[in-house]
């Protein structure tokens, strides 16, 4: 049976830890490849998205709510990818 859903490990952007997510749906960092910074304006189009795990995605929202900011999405970005690759294993 193969995946019907897009599935991808990597270590997250802020704490190194490897994790397992959906590249579709994974909150992410816009970095230049060449500074390992947030890119320049000029230096966009260079830009990779680097994914962050759901770790740190709660706490930086954490933080974010203490300072009356936008949060970071957390939905199910990560549950929702580990609930179907379970239900997939309970099916083999």
């Amino acid at each position: 049976m193969g995946h019907d859903h897009p599935a991808a490990m990597s270590p997250c952007i802020n704490c190194g830890r490897l994790f397992l997510y959906d590249p579709e749906r994974v909150v992410s960092v816009l970095v230049d490849p060449e500074t390992g910074r947030y890119p320049e304006p000029s230096r966009r189009h260079h830009a990779v998205r680097v994914p962050a795990c759901h770790f740190c995605v709660r706490a930086a929202n954490v933080e974010r709510r203490k300072r009356g900011l936008p949060l970071g999405y957390e939905g199910d970005t990560y549950a929702d990818l580990e609930a179907r690759l379970a239900q997939e294993e309970r099916w083999r």
